[in-house]
């Protein structure tokens, strides 16, 4: 596709709106004064204030309703189903119909607060860093290129983290506290079977993590310097291409082992959730054939452990993403403070 075909097709009557819309949408002021020699919470605080509580609240609702499909379930096979009441059946499907319709607009709300509130904290980053890099461009001995890398994808992970920071942990906990309260409310021993799949997977997240990050700064340090060797004029061509090379080569080996350490974890914990809905499904079919329970009640618990193994890989994926984050906030500290050290 070329530029002028994006740009036609960007100025053309249906993406006008959007435009507009996007116009109109200022960026959030900062509740207090922003310092990035502040430690990360403080950084989060100052950056969006008071509306982490707001989208948290947000946050909360979009659990409501996501929670409230499991005991429909439950009822539409037990109350409609097995008694083969059509008018029951066309009921409970109009409620589902209704409570999936106002999920999915409360979710699309919460993803457009989340992003306003990260973009508007990259701006406030950004402002920040671009004085800082204006009055660096003056000296002889400024890296040009660690300079591009802070200002552009690095603010960028960090923003994006601020925007879901608050919310996304508020959204998954209270799923998984609510899913849980049911499982104990409907089913004691199914809902121990369930917790006992879960909880080896923080220990095992937090175990790993301390990897990871180390992984992760060793990888910002090196972007940076690949950035600065691209732009060095005090070498010799020959020199130049050799070093970025070398540089490059670490690079992909350093992103390996992190895909190896992330994938590596990725596919333990679907291991965990595998045996996790295995165990569910035998304890509920063993309570079924005893006469202790019902079917719909064994659907409702499978349904209810997918919705409680979703809400741990998303607040595992958020302890991932919040110490890599800061990991990248400390980065940006050290380079506002002066030079970074060279990255081997």
């Amino acid at each position: 596709m070329t530029a002028r075909t994006e740009n036609s097709e960007m100025t053309s009557p249906r993406w006008s709106i959007l435009k507009t819309i996007a116009r109109r949408i200022r960026p959030l002021a900062p509740s207090a004064s922003v310092q990035l020699n502040e430690t990360f919470g403080k950084f989060i605080w100052g950056a969006t204030g008071f509306h982490q509580f707001y989208v948290g609240a947000v946050a909360i609702s979009v659990t409501l309703f996501n929670f409230i499909p499991i005991e429909l379930q439950r009822r539409v096979i037990d109350e409609a189903v097995a008694t083969k009441d059509i008018r029951r059946l066309a009921v409970l499907g109009a409620v589902y119909l209704a409570i999936l319709g106002a999920y999915s607009s409360l979710k699309y709300v919460l993803m457009i607060y989340q992003g306003w509130m990260g973009e508007s904290a990259i701006k406030t980053a950004r402002d920040q860093l671009a004085e800082v890099a204006c009055k660096r461009a003056k000296q002889p001995t400024e890296a040009s290129g660690q300079t591009a890398n802070v200002l552009g994808n690095e603010v960028d992970t960090v923003g994006g983290f601020v925007g879901t920071s608050i919310s996304e942990f508020v959204v998954n906990t209270s799923m998984m506290m609510s899913v849980f309260a049911y499982m104990i409310y409907m089913e004691p021993l199914i809902a121990i079977f369930s917790l006992a799949a879960v909880i080896p997977q923080f220990f095992l997240a937090r175990y790993l993590q301390q990897s990871l990050n180390q992984r992760v700064e060793r990888q910002i340090g090196l972007v940076r310097k690949l950035g600065d060797q691209a732009v060095d004029r005090s070498s010799s061509k020959r020199a130049m291409l050799h070093a970025t090379h070398r540089t490059t080569r670490t690079i992909f080996q350093n992103r390996i082992e992190l895909y190896l350490l992330k994938f590596g974890l990725k596919s333990l914990l679907n291991i965990a959730n595998s045996l996790g809905s295995l165990m569910v499904l035998l304890a509920g079919g063993y309570l079924v054939i005893t006469g202790q329970t019902t079917i719909g009640t064994v659907m409702a618990f499978i349904s209810g452990f997918q919705r409680l193994s979703d809400p741990t890989g998303d607040l595992l994926d958020f302890y991932r993403s919040y110490s890599q984050a800061k990991v990248q906030y400390r980065m940006i500290v050290d380079w506002v403070a002066g030079p970074d050290v060279d990255t081997r």
